[in-house]
């Protein structure tokens, strides 16, 4: 097994703090928002209180990765922040609040509904005020979560990786800020296209001045490493280790193995790739397509197979597409590779 070495570039913390930085980038302007960092674990903490200095509250984030430690006091942490709001808070605002955790709470003397109803009574039943929690990775009980969000009256976001929270910040803010007026029916994860250059824009054209709050979990498990994500097939399985009974070959290229073992096997295709064709987080990309443009695969053919391209019979192995019956032979897909090659030096 191959061991990954935890860096401050690796962590979830690191994950969380990167994409905290980048929201508050492109959220806040300097001077006119004001923004508060909380963490929790066994108790919330008031990293930096509200502020319109933005320069603030990066060191308060940048400074998060030395406190992980602790439990999971989720419900009553959140509580707590909105106790802050209503101390502190500036009502001529809306009020934003943005929660990440890792993990279900095991600290909080408040049940999951006494905390959802709070927060409905405390703070989103007030039309201007918004509660957004991030729930990241397999810890974290989505079914509970999606259930107090209803009580509530917040959106909840379920993330399978931390690599996607910043992806998860850039909706919240993108939907917040191209919002003519803001309403929780209006806010939602789903196809759309932005960036932090759109955000920024709307932003700046933006004359509403906001309060916002970031509530950070630094409990112990949010020092836990970060695997990349892993490479895919050609239809975008995750691919992961397989031990075979004999040798195997790859999909891709047609190579054989000449090992048991295959760094890169999808179950539901019985798929295998060579790692020189596997990125992380990519799928694998085939050496030609069908007329149709599916990926060709290489298979294993007992029986004579005809080529589609040259009309040709052949034993063995074959590049085949499985949704159109096509075949092609190594011959044409050489000439096709020729025919590409020549292709690109008469465009240059």
């Amino acid at each position: 097994m191959e061991l990954v070495r935890a860096t401050t570039q690796n962590t979830q913390i690191s994950c969380a703090i990167k994409a905290s930085n980048e929201l508050v980038k492109n959220l806040h302007r300097d001077g006119l928002d004001r923004g508060c960092i909380a963490t929790f674990n066994d108790s919330m903490v008031i990293r930096q209180s509200f502020t319109r200095d933005e320069a603030s509250l990066y060191r308060s984030l940048n400074g998060l990765s030395n406190v992980v430690s602790g439990a999971t006091r989720l419900y009553d942490s959140m509580i707590d922040v909105i106790k802050t709001f209503q101390r502190n808070g500036d009502r001529s605002r809306p009020w934003i609040f943005v929660v990440v955790t890792d993990g279900d709470d095991n600290r909080s003397s408040r049940s999951l509904r006494k905390c959802a109803e709070e927060i409905s009574r405390l703070f989103t039943k007030e039309s201007s005020n918004f509660l957004f929690v991030v729930g990241v990775g397999d810890g974290v009980d989505s079914t509970k979560m999606e259930q107090m969000a209803s009580i509530g009256n917040f959106i909840y976001f379920p993330v399978k990786e931390f690599y996607l929270l910043e992806l998860v910040f850039l909706t919240i803010a993108h939907k917040i800020t191209t919002s003519l007026s803001l309403s929780v029916g209006n806010l939602s994860v789903g196809n759309y296209s932005a960036s932090w250059a759109e955000v920024q824009r709307h932003r700046n054209l933006c004359q509403v001045a906001i309060d916002y709050a970031l509530l950070i979990d630094v409990s112990a498990s949010m020092n836990s490493v970060i695997l990349p994500p892993p490479p895919q097939c050609f239809e975008g399985h995750d691919l992961k280790k397989k031990y075979h009974r004999g040798d195997w070959y790859c999909d891709v290229c047609g190579k054989d193995s000449n090992s048991t073992v295959s760094q890169y096997h999808c179950e539901l295709c019985n798929f295998d790739a060579c790692p020189s064709h596997c990125k992380s987080g990519e799928e694998c990309k085939p050496e030609s397509t069908c007329r149709s443009r599916h990926p060709l695969r290489y298979t294993q053919t007992s029986g004579m197979w005809m080529c589609d391209e040259c009309g040709k019979y052949y034993y063995g192995r074959r590049l085949g597409c499985y949704k159109c019956d096509y075949d092609m032979c190594p011959t044409c897909l050489a000439k096709e590779d020729l025919a590409l090659l020549m292709t690109s030096l008469f465009i240059r």
